[in-house]
C-alpha cells in the first residue's frame, strides 16, 4: 500500500497550485471533478434508485477498479484507465473516445455517424 491519506493528497495539490497558475487551474478542474463523481456517486447510491441501475453502477465500477489495479500486460493499471479517455496511438481517431463512450450507451451506425458530424462541424467554429 503506498501509504498516502486524503490529508497528503491534498497538501501536494495545494503545492501544485503554487506553481502557477496554469497548475491551479488543472488542481481546481480535477477539485471539481471529483466533486461531481462524489455527487454521482451518491445519487446512484440512493435507495430511491432503482435497483437495477445501482447494479449495473457497481458491476461497472467494479470491472474500472479491477482494471486500474491490474498490472499484467504491457500497460500500467492506470494507464488502462485513461484509454477511456486518451487514445493509446498518436495517429488513432482523437475522437474515438467519445464515439466509444456514445456506442457503450447504446448509440447506434446512423447516432455515431450523426454525432460524428456533428463534432467535426463544431470544431470548425472559430
Amino acid at each position: 500500500m503506498s501509504g498516502r491519506t486524503s490529508f497528503t493528497c491534498f497538501r501536494d495539490l495545494v503545492e501544485h497550485t503554487r506553481l502557477g497558475p496554469g497548475h491551479h487551474a488543472v488542481v481546481e478542474l480535477l477539485l471539481r471533478l471529483c466533486t461531481e463523481v462524489d455527487a454521482l456517486r451518491q445519487a446512484l447510491a440512493d435507495p430511491r434508485v432503482p435497483a437495477e441501475v445501482r447494479a449495473g453502477y457497481r458491476d461497472a465500477y467494479a470491472r474500472v477498479v479491477t482494471r486500474a489495479h491490474d498490472p499484467a500486460g504491457p500497460l500500467g493499471a492506470p494507464e488502462k484507465v485513461l484509454r477511456a479517455f486518451y487514445n493509446r496511438e498518436p495517429d488513432a481517431d482523437r475522437r474515438a473516445p467519445e464515439l466509444g463512450m456514445a456506442a457503450r450507451l447504446g448509440a447506434g451506425p446512423d447516432e455515431l455517424a450523426a454525432l460524428r458530424a456533428t463534432l467535426e462541424e463544431v470544431e470548425q467554429y472559430i
